[in-house]
């Protein structure tokens, strides 16, 4: 599945998203119905609950019920389509890598990805506010030994070989990642750096959730924007 835009039916529809947009988080409906009382003619508390329930039934939002509150938010997958779609602006976040053999101790370029990622995309004018790498245990050590600036924000460290071949345990933590960070950023992802594998699930996640996805191996190619 492969998302560009959702379709926005009412006024109603819209002040939804875009408060749980602005919340990063749940939202309660009832905290809405000022704002909605202003464009229809009929009860707010009805006009949010069918809106909402319409919004869930195509699976963009979900929904908790605390007593009689009724809580939404936009599920993770459909987060950065309805920011595009209604144009609205969050910082950006970096979801990249770095590696290092030990084998071939010599060549230190590949520690350095994620921060070439980092500059090309701030000569293209985005700035980055938080970046999270995929390593390796070793990849992480020499890191740290050399120095290597920026820190990212988040690493997360696997043995190379879940890289390699574990398909269910890195799609798993990257979809995480993704999923805890959207709310507050718009990620874009770095297919670079690692193995095949690391690069074909950040593909399928670019697709599936409507995200960036960069290439930048020499010049930076946008491979979805």
């Amino acid at each position: 599945m492969s998302l560009n835009s959702v379709r926005i039916e009412s006024e109603v529809q819209r002040i939804i998203l875009l408060n749980c947009l602005k919340s990063e988080n749940y939202v309660s409906l009832a905290s809405l119905a000022e704002e909605v009382s202003k464009v229809v003619r009929y009860r707010a508390s009805a006009a949010l609950s069918q809106n909402a329930a319409l919004l869930e039934r195509r699976g963009i939002l979900e929904k908790r019920v605390e007593g009689r509150r009724v809580y939404v938010k936009i599920r993770p997958n459909y987060v950065q389509v309805v920011r595009a779609t209604l144009n609205f602006k969050s910082p950006y976040c970096l979801i990249s890598g770095y590696t290092w053999n030990p084998m071939e101790p010599e060549k230190l370029e590949p520690l350095k990805n994620y921060v070439d990622a980092v500059k090309k995309l701030e000569d293209e004018g985005i700035k980055v506010d938080y970046i999270v790498c995929f390593t390796t245990p070793e990849a992480q050590n020499k890191r740290k030994e050399l120095g290597v600036t920026p820190e990212p924000n988040e690493e997360i460290v696997f043995p190379f070989k879940v890289y390699q071949s574990d398909y269910d345990r890195l799609k798993r933590e990257i979809k995480s990642v993704v999923d805890r960070l959207i709310y507050k950023y718009e990620p874009i992802l770095d297919i670079t750096p690692l193995t095949k594998l690391y690069s074909d699930i950040l593909a399928e996640i670019s697709e599936n959730y409507g995200l960036k996805r960069i290439y930048h191996f020499g010049p930076l190619t946008w491979l979805k924007k």
